[in-house]
């Protein structure tokens, strides 16, 4: 007779954080970000986290245009005062270089999280934790919609593109209203179908369900999340100094 096994899930293998230890450390650096004084030489310790994750999880690309913007914003605001604009200009300017500063690896760290963390492994997580189902449903379908609704702006772009309905172009001179309604309109019939149909698809893989689900995604606690962990001890600790 036949005998069959349990299916084990295979071991991460290389860098792997724990769902869990990234939204507590994301909810650790936005607390630092907004009640810790300014203080630049911290700030650009905050900035290089989510900008090595990004390499980690091979995203070069945005990693280098994060990097780069951050970069310009930090030597903005050392040259600020080598220079006079008007009030309105440097309002402006004061404003928007300590958005990019304080507020930007808050939203990287956010954009990292997303993109390496699996649906899965989120849902498992949350069930870890015990939270209610009717806070996991949601945020589950936000998960899965926003890289979709990526793909569908992307699939408007090009048939846009195609229909030579873009920015610069003849028709666009000749109906420039015609590039709001062409990119709005499927864009938000697109949105509502998403969303049914990501929310239908939550639900016939038992979210909602009476009784437990079972997972097998494997997360769990590695070395990796204990040098977050003493990382997010030294920042508190530089925080105090």
């Amino acid at each position: 007779m036949e005998r069959y096994e349990a299916y084990q899930p295979p071991a991460k293998k290389g860098f792997y954080l724990d769902p869990r230890t990234k939204i507590l450390f994301m909810a650790f650096v936005t607390t630092l970000m907004f009640f810790v004084y300014e203080n630049l030489a911290m700030d650009a310790v905050v900035a290089i986290i989510p900008l090595t994750l990004l390499l980690i999880n091979r995203q070069v690309r945005t990693a280098l245009i994060y990097g780069g913007l951050f970069a310009l914003a930090v030597v903005a605001k050392l040259t600020q005062g080598m220079y006079v604009l008007p009030s309105v200009l440097n309002m402006i300017s004061v404003l928007l270089v300590a958005m990019v500063i304080r507020l930007f690896p808050i939203f990287m760290l956010g954009y990292y999280i997303i993109e390496s963390t699996s649906t899965d492994e989120f849902v498992a997580a949350m069930e870890k934790w015990h939270v209610p189902e009717a806070f996991i449903i949601p945020i589950t379908v936000v998960f899965r919609f926003i890289p979709t609704l990526g793909e569908e702006s992307a699939a408007i772009t090009d048939a846009m593109r195609m229909r030579e309905i873009q920015f610069g172009t003849k028709k666009f001179w000749q109906n420039p209203t015609a590039l709001l309604e062409y990119r709005v309109i499927p864009l938000m019939m697109s949105v509502v179908k998403i969303g049914d149909e990501l929310s239908a698809a939550a639900l016939t893989r038992g979210l909602g369900g009476l009784k437990h689900r079972t997972s097998i995604a494997a997360i769990g606690f590695t070395a990796y999340d204990l040098i977050i962990a003493l990382l997010s001890v030294d920042l508190l600790v530089w925080s105090f100094l």
